[in-house]
């Protein structure tokens, strides 16, 4: 083996080890030897190489786990979808399989009918004949196969029906089926010896035929009761276009391709949320914001606002990097835009073209409009804020008896708003513009939704604390414990931190206190227990930018 000295341009000559300990061009066995036993970092060449082999497998390990967590996010959001449909498809055929059902019992049941009256007409049709015919038919059926269960399905019975052209054709073609010499419901051979004569055994036969099918068997089950519900089924080809262009803005992909001088760290994902921060935008009666960095170790900053919050609790909601507010106690007329990029007021404009108020109960209907519900003094409308135009428009007038709104949600197709201080939720379909009023089992003080079906509602005068299904109207408890101030004051937000952590936050402020309630673990604990604002009807909302 020659190996040159690159100092010297002169081959390297293997010699006994000891001699020659301090050339730079090479680490001595020795050293390496005894790098093998030393658990503290050293320069050795295989330590290195350990190193560089570990800090890899880390890498990737933590970039493997972080793949397959956005895998599954990717998953369970098209699973959700998925059942979506899969729930939509069944309400429309529930009726349908119904009506199959009960034709299928119907046509079961006048199979049998059929069945026994086919055997009393071969019992009369064989009354002349001699014992030795009967010796022969027995002899017979004793060789045929009864073969009706596997013939008897009712799809194939429905298909023998439909190929046949009258009831006799029907029955020969199933003799040796459905109608074959087997089918003894009678027990004909003890009945003959109970009758001397044919015309009693008949009339018995009967007898007991009418006593298992009675008239008012028969009137259940006649024609016109199969006929009776008629549908019409009117199919729309979908705008697959438009249902692209709704997917592509709820969920996205990027792929972000490390620099040459940097190596991929622990922390990089692949999904549209990379490098994305979580927000909690919560405000105060100083004209200010408080933002919580959930995803920076719960990290504060206090952000100064020139616009009075107070009673905008439920007026607030955020759409890409901005957050809009309508109204509040001081200023009904103003409307303003947040940009959570430069953590400062972006537009502040007049309400125009619809009521100004305050206590406004607003929702994004995830295209180009805030639906405003409402309000502390406007207690018979739907109003819309173009987010393109920033133009508003009169959408709906409804009738006087709701009042102020605490928490409104557009999910599936229908507007769902909670009622402030009563147990009433209004469902407006926004396709036909109807409305239907639900009861809920709370006095609702507070609210907010998960823009997925789901209010969280608080009662604070009963100290309960639900949440709430509008598909399924279910109510289930939870063990929220919004504030230790004896009247319980609670406002409430929803915040998903992840697709397996979400949670409510209580902002009350400095009075009444800030709180945090889990809803995978149903527990809650105080946050931000220094706080000098106070937070009572002021807005707050989740954002990830």
């Amino acid at each position: 083996m020659a190996l040159e000295c690159s100092e010297h341009n002169k081959s390297h000559e293997f010699i006994c080890y000891q001699y020659h300990p301090d050339h730079d061009q090479w680490e001595h066995i020795d050293d390496i030897k005894q790098s093998f036993n030393k658990d503290e970092n050293n320069s050795s060449f295989i330590n290195l190489q350990l190193k560089s082999i570990w800090e890899s497998l880390k890498s990737s390990t933590s970039r493997y786990q972080s793949l397959s967590a956005t895998e599954n996010e990717i998953k369970q959001y098209f699973e959700q979808l998925h059942q979506y449909l899969i729930i939509e498809e069944q309400k429309l055929k529930r009726d349908i399989i119904n009506d199959k059902d009960t034709i299928i019992n119907q046509i079961d049941n006048n199979i049998n009918h059929l069945k026994y009256i086919v055997n009393i007409i071969k019992i009369n049709n064989s009354k002349d004949n001699n014992r030795n015919d009967s010796n022969s038919n027995d002899n017979q059926s004793t060789v045929i196969e009864d073969t009706t269960t596997q013939y008897s399905t009712t799809t194939t019975i429905m298909k023998s029906i439909t190929s046949s052209s009258s009831l006799q054709s029907f029955i020969l073609d199933n003799n040796q089926t459905l109608f074959n010499d087997n089918h003894d419901p009678f027990n004909i051979d003890e009945l003959k010896n109970q009758h001397n004569n044919d015309s009693s055994l008949l009339l018995d036969i009967i007898y007991k035929y009418n006593n298992k099918f009675n008239k008012t068997d028969n009137n259940n089950n006649n024609t016109s009761s199969i006929q009776s519900s008629l549908y019409e089924l009117s199919i729309k080809q979908p705008d697959f276009n438009q249902l692209d262009s709704i997917i592509k803005q709820s969920i996205k992909l990027d792929k972000i391709e490390p620099s040459e001088n940097n190596e991929i760290n622990t922390t990089t994902t692949t999904n549209n949320d990379h490098n994305k921060q979580s927000y909690i935008f919560t405000t105060h009666r100083s004209q200010g914001v408080t933002l919580i960095n959930t995803t920076n170790n719960n990290s504060i900053e206090q952000i100064k606002l020139d616009f009075d919050i107070w009673c905008t609790y439920q007026s607030i909601v955020s759409i890409g990097e901005y957050i809009y507010i309508f109204g509040g106690y001081t200023n009904p007329n103003k409307w303003m835009k947040f940009s959570i990029k430069s953590k400062s007021i972006e537009h502040i404009g007049n309400i125009e073209g619809i009521y100004a108020d305050y206590n406004i109960s607003v929702c994004y209907d995830g295209k180009d409009h805030i639906y405003l519900v409402n309000g502390y003094n406007i207690k018979n409308r739907i109003d819309r804020f173009n987010i393109k135009t920033m133009q508003f428009e009169r959408y709906h007038r409804l009738p006087d008896e709701y009042g102020q709104q605490v928490s409104t949600m557009i999910f599936k197709g229908s507007l769902y708003s909670v009622t402030y201080n009563g147990n009433k939720m209004i469902q407006f379909d926004l396709t036909n513009r109807t409305i239907e009023n639900h009861q809920i089992d709370i006095t609702a003080y507070s609210a907010c939704h998960d823009n997925n079906g789901n209010f969280f509602i608080c009662d604070v005068i009963n100290k309960r604390f639900i949440k709430y299904n509008v598909e399924t109207k279910q109510t289930v408890n939870l063990k929220f414990t919004p504030t230790e101030h004896p009247k319980g004051y609670a406002y409430l937000m929803y915040h998903r931190e992840s697709s397996t952590s979400s949670f409510i936050y209580s902002f009350a402020g400095a009075s009444f206190g800030n709180f945090k309630y889990s809803i995978e673990d149903n527990q809650s604990e105080p946050i931000l227990e220094d706080d000098k604002f106070e937070r009572c009807w002021c807005a707050a909302t989740s954002i990830k930018y």
